[in-house]
């Protein structure tokens, strides 16, 4: 009997644990709005392996660039204001974004170890 609650502690520690480290891991989702022809916020600071809900609020069209840390460039697209992109940045650095449009809309995604 001794035995059996022992193993059966132990299991629940165990379970606990990958529970926590489940927990930890989960990303999160941050949004940034396309307004009045700029990024809000124009700064942002996430976690490696966080998702960014791009949204477009102007009534005019604009796009989504994502200028890589090591310089390599990502064209998201987006058609029509309304729409949504949501971006995954799996890996620490500094992201540039941009609108290709609108040239003066710019923003700073920084990205930390998970």
């Amino acid at each position: 009997m001794l035995q059996s609650s022992k193993t059966l502690r132990t299991a629940i520690v165990a379970i606990a644990a990958m529970a926590g480290v489940t927990a930890a891991a989960q990303a999160a989702e941050f949004s940034v709005d396309q307004r009045d022809l700029r990024f809000e916020p124009a700064k942002l600071t996430i976690k490696a392996g966080d998702y960014v809900r791009f949204t477009d609020s102007d009534r005019i069209t604009h796009n989504i660039t994502i200028v890589n840390p090591d310089g390599s460039s990502e064209d998201k697209g987006m058609s029509t204001f309304s729409q949504h992109i949501v971006v995954q940045f799996d890996k620490p650095g500094e992201y540039h974004v941009l609108c290709r449009i609108h040239p003066d809309m710019k923003m700073t995604i920084t990205v930390g170890e998970p």
